[in-house]
């Protein structure tokens, strides 16, 4: 190892705070960019953060908009903007029988299982909302009236949940998924249309 290295590490022990980048643990020194409309910051780590990956500062969620793959300075730098919205998506539904308590099915009257629906928990998605224009290193997206555009992390659930035509409620109206596009690595962007 040369001292470069060792020098950078006991920069990080000393002026890095713990966030969490996807859920796991990582030291990072948080940067603030020149004030803007939205709130944006810089994250250096030591190890690569993803372009959508979801990062947590003081309870705060935002989503990775850039990619390094190649170290600056012996350390990794990302652009990270604020998540301004949480979705709240209906859980998955189950369509079962009634069952007692080894599993055995439970009759009705006349010798049928009686049908249930089960509804899971409902799951909180962290997005980035916008109704005028969107902007990634400079490709801008225009989107009309009544027109959103929604980026959340490009992953499985998401994808499912987000699935063109599906609609979900959001500042008191309800939206209907256009467009899903997934041509950023990592992100899931989505046009989405007031119903």
């Amino acid at each position: 190892m040369n001292l470069f290295e060792i020098d950078i590490q006991s920069v990080f022990d000393m002026a890095s705070q713990t966030i969490l980048v996807n859920d796991t643990k990582r030291q990072a020194i948080v940067t603030t960019p020149p004030l803007k409309e939205n709130e944006e910051r810089f994250i250096h780590t030591l190890d690569i953060v993803h372009m959508g990956d979801l990062v947590t500062i003081d309870d705060d969620k935002y989503i990775s908009l850039t990619e390094s793959v190649t170290k600056r300075h012996s350390k990794y730098k990302a652009k990270i903007r604020h998540c301004n919205y949480v979705i709240k998506m209906p859980g998955e539904v189950i369509e079962d029988f009634k069952r007692d308590e080894n599993g055995e099915l439970i009759l009705d009257r006349y010798g049928d299982p009686i049908p249930i629906t089960i509804v899971g928990e409902s799951v909180f998605i962290p997005c980035i909302i916008e109704n005028k224009s969107f902007s990634i290193d400079g490709y801008q997206l225009l989107v009309a009236d009544n027109t959103i555009i929604v980026i959340a992390q490009d992953n499985e659930v998401n994808r499912v949940k987000f699935t063109v035509n599906n609609t979900f409620s959001l500042m008191d109206y309800n939206w209907k998924v256009r467009n899903q596009d997934r041509t950023k690595k990592g992100l899931l962007i989505l046009t989405c249309e007031r119903v």
